[in-house]
């Protein structure tokens, strides 16, 4: 190929040579040849056409030179590599100078290059016009605001518009979603679409199965579609089209968002049926008018601005104006003060929460009380109002008297009972209240017991209670005093100043008189009528009552102090005569068991001395039991070790049990707390509880002494294995002197009431248990010692009063 044209060819392969020349004459590529000083050594036809160049002037010379334009572009640079590397090169590129865009093809060899290259021109024109055409293409779709995807014959999106991406994205689809996006199938997914919204789903896939098929070329379906997020329901309408044309089978899928044509029909809906139910609302209304004029009630409806658009007759009533002097006004611009402030605030708590809110409020007029419930709506507040003033009043007197009774049982005292009934009457019930009570009801004679808002006020009603007083306030103290009955003051003169009304009822317990009742008021809000005599008559009997309690109380309490008394003296008087009968007995024995024949004697005289005994036990008995109910027993308190103390009692009383062949047996839980007691009274409890049970237990038996912790306390029980205790008994097995009474072969029955006392003297609680014909456990329990406490009190114990 590196021969010169025209140059002499008779080597013996010229030949060849010349046939291979004239075969690059005969091509339509145009070919030359460069050695490796980049000369041209060979041009053909086809390449002096296309570089509009005859050979003449290019043989020889360098292509650089002949070329400058090619310098430093792909041109260039593909030759050197193809030279350097010694490989075979293809491009394609734009060449200025000829305005044409070359296919090029270059070959090395060991004496140079061989260019091979062709003017693709048109094809390139024609590739970039369809380029062109589907970026216009592109652009319009993605101008459009409907999604479009374009499918093959399987239901695959090929290509998708920019309103398809952003509906993906928005809708929680990346660009790579192979569910969403170019790649994946459409069909697939309207046929495996489940869910609420997916309704219409699988009338898409038979849509698109029927294009496919030939059966049908388009078809429309439009759809709900819900945002992700806020959840607003838009809806859309689906196209497919057959695309019509040559080539293989495409199909258009187009979403059109007709959310506004949706709306806009069901406004078109909604206002149509806003206006049905507006001309039901109005005759609604006019119903509603009526049944508001006919209730009890009192009704008001205010608008958004707090002003009255609707007043009924009872409401006119409560208001004390009539309904045209307040539509379009507002509360606060006709009524002024508290009442209309506290309703004013309701009807805005109501507005503010939208919920219905309901109170008892004062009225704003006639000094009366309405129960006041608000209904908040858009347009504005309907309004209820009741009338509770006898209802209230009725209720004020009933707590006031529940609140008394419990008061005037805290103390019984006469005088705390005066004094607590006057104060809690003001200022709930009165102004002033004075209790005036007779000699007899109070240790000091006749007194009386004044509470009033004002000093003045309780001078005024000291007075009026003494007696033969005149004036006002003092005919009515003497009438309800002499007559039994109540009296009222409805208007007083201007010798009561300030006074508006006035009630006295006698204190009558029975048919015995304890003195006078009386309220006076000196609001205009708070005025006594017929009704309230019953009410300050119920008052006046619970306040008697009270009185009576309290004296009786007191002469009980002055009754245990003589029988206390009593029993000591007599207590003291026999112990004198049985320490005589004892010393004289022991004497009389002891020189009788020295002969022989006296021993019957003597075995008389130690039944003397036993039976002393047991009379003496009887006194200590019944002086534990005054002591204990009149709280002046005194406690010796000291930490007791448990384990320790039922090993005690087991060997105080072992001979006890074993003669009567009993066991008596001790379970003690490990690690119990000490208890601080009286360890000589705690004692007599188990002796007490452990000598019932040997008494009652037949030969062969057991008795158990148990301790066990209980949260902070330990609890002790005493079981045995008897014919346990008669259900009908067992809530007065604890009662002294019950067992004397009741039962048959019994003492006195003052032990288990004395163990009742001390228990409970020490902070504990005693009880009994017996299920038919399994013996009976008798348990009580004493507040556990802290170990702490228990250290520091090893010091000694200390003493203790119940009073």
């Amino acid at each position: 190929m590196a021969v010169r044209q025209g140059q002499e060819r008779t080597a013996p392969d010229g030949g060849s040579t010349i046939r291979a020349l004239d075969a690059l004459e005969r091509i339509s590529d145009a070919v030359f040849a460069l050695d490796r000083s980049w000369r041209f050594t060979y041009l053909n036809t086809r390449c002096e056409w296309l570089l509009r160049r005859p050979r003449e002037e290019l043989l020889g010379r360098l292509v650089w030179d002949e070329f400058p334009d090619a310098r430093g572009s792909l041109f260039e640079q593909e030759y050197q590599r193809a030279l350097k590397d010694q490989v075979n090169v293809n491009f394609e590129s734009y060449y200025v100078p000829l305005d044409a865009w070359l296919d090029v093809q270059a070959y090395p060899s060991s004496e140079g290059l061989t260019v091979s290259f062709r003017d693709v021109s048109p094809r390139k024109r024609a590739e970039q016009a369809l380029h062109e055409s589907e970026q216009f293409l592109r652009s319009t779709l993605d101008s459009l605001s409907t999604h479009i995807a374009i499918l093959d014959g399987r239901g695959t999106i090929l290509a998708v518009n920019a309103a398809w991406k952003r509906f993906a994205r928005d809708n929680g689809c990346s660009d790579t979603d192979l569910r969403c996006g170019v790649g994946a199938n459409y069909l697939e997914v309207a046929e495996d679409a489940q869910g609420d919204n997916a309704e219409e789903a699988p009338a898409v896939a038979q849509g698109i199965r029927a294009i496919l098929a030939g059966r049908s070329e388009s078809f429309v379906v439009d759809y709900p579609c819900h945002e992700p997020g806020n959840g607003r329901r838009r809806w859309f309408l689906l196209r497919a089209t057959r695309f019509i044309g040559a080539g293989p089978l495409r199909i258009v899928m187009a979403h059109e968002d007709i959310t506004g044509r949706h709306e806009a029909d069901e406004t078109r809906q909604r206002l149509v049926r806003e206006e049905v139910a507006r001309e039901e609302a109005e005759a609604s209304r006019e119903r509603m008018n009526a049944v508001l004029e006919r209730i009890t009630d009192g009704f008001a409806a205010f608008d958004r601005y707090e002003r009255f658009t609707y007043v009924n007759r009872p409401a006119e009533t409560q208001f004390g104006l009539k309904r045209e002097a307040l539509l379009g006004r507002r509360l606060g611009e006709v009524f002024s003060g508290p009442p209309a402030a506290a309703m004013t605030s309701l009807l805005r708590r109501a507005t503010a929460a939208q919920v219905p809110v309901e109170e008892e409020q004062p009225s704003v007029v006639d000094h009366r009380w309405l129960r006041v419930v608000a209904y908040p709506s858009p347009e504005g507040l309907s309004v209820y109002f009741r009338d509770i003033t006898e209802k209230r009043r009725v209720e004020l007197w009933s707590r006031f008297l529940s609140d008394m009774g419990t008061a005037s049982t805290r103390s019984l005292d006469c005088g705390n009972v005066v004094r607590t009934v006057v104060t809690l009457a003001v200022p709930t019930l009165a102004d002033g209240c004075a209790i005036a009570t007779r000699g007899g009801c109070l240790e000091e004679g006749p007194a009386t017991e004044v509470a009033a808002v004002t000093p003045a006020l309780g001078d005024t009603l000291r007075r009026a209670c003494v007696p033969g007083a005149e004036g006002e306030l003092g005919e009515i103290v003497e009438q309800a005093r002499h007559s039994g009955s109540g009296f009222l003051l409805k208007e007083a003169g201007p010798d009561n100043p300030g006074v508006k009304s006035a009630v006295a009822v006698p204190l009558a317990l029975q048919d015995r008189s304890l003195g006078v009742l009386l309220l006076v008021s000196t609001r205009a809000g708070l005025l006594y009528g017929a009704e309230s005599l019953p009410l300050v008559a119920e008052l006046a009997r619970r306040t008697a009552l009270a009185l009576e309690n309290a004296r009786l109380y007191r002469t009980e309490k002055q009754a245990v102090a003589a029988r206390d008394e009593t029993l000591g003296i007599v207590s003291h008087d026999l112990r004198a005569p049985l320490n005589t009968i004892t010393l004289l007995a022991r004497s009389a024995e002891r020189r009788l068991l020295r002969t022989h024949e006296g021993a019957e004697a003597a075995e008389a005289l130690r039944k003397v001395r036993l039976v002393v005994g047991s009379m003496e036990r009887l006194i200590d008995d019944l002086l534990e039991v005054a002591r204990v109910e009149s709280g002046r027993a005194q406690l010796d308190m000291e930490p007791v070790d448990v384990p320790r103390l039922l090993s005690q009692v087991q060997a105080l009383n072992e001979l006890l049990a074993a003669d009567k062949a009993l066991r008596l047996e001790v379970t003690c839980e490990p690690d119990l707390p000490r208890v601080r007691a009286d360890r000589a009274r705690l004692v007599r409890i188990f002796q007490n509880l452990v000598g019932n049970a040997i008494h009652f237990t037949p030969p062969g038996g057991c008795i158990r002494l148990k301790a066990e912790r209980q949260g902070d306390q330990v609890c002790f029980r005493v079981e045995d294995t008897g014919p346990g205790i008669d259900a009908r008994a067992l809530p007065h097995v604890f009662d002294r002197f019950w067992q004397a009474i009741h039962a048959r072969k019994a003492g006195a029955g003052l032990g288990l009431a004395i163990v009742k006392g001390l228990v409970e003297a020490h902070g504990g609680r005693v009880w009994v248990e017996s299920p038919p014909g399994h013996g009976a456990t008798f348990s009580f329990t004493l507040p556990a010692l802290p170990e702490a406490s228990a250290s520091l009190s090893q010091g000694g114990g200390a003493s203790a009063s119940l009073e």
